[in-house]
């Protein structure tokens, strides 16, 4: 074979894979897109203002957070006043 010859056969094996490359591109690589693209829709993409089911979480246990810090607060306070109104009742002692 001469280098005329070899240099054709790797350019029709550039050729080739490139083909391939594209038509994979086409046939395999965008429809599995698509198809996990309608996979993945939301069901209701207007709910939640548009969030997913995952930044609801985040937001609920944020607000829960808030809640316990809220609610030790109170307690601090309920037995602050506790003591206050006993020692008030208590005549001062």
């Amino acid at each position: 074979m001469t280098l005329s010859n070899w240099a054709a056969v790797v350019a029709i094996a550039v050729g080739c894979t490139t083909l391939l490359g594209v038509v994979g591109q086409w046939v395999v690589v965008r429809p599995m897109k698509a198809w996990i693209k309608d996979l993945t829709y939301p069901i209701q993409p207007n709910a939640n203002g548009g969030k997913s089911l995952p930044d609801v979480a985040v937001t609920v246990t944020r607000i829960e957070t808030k809640i316990d810090n809220v609610e030790s607060w109170l307690t601090k306070v309920d037995s602050r006043l506790i003591d206050h109104l006993s020692h008030h009742n208590d005549g001062g002692k």
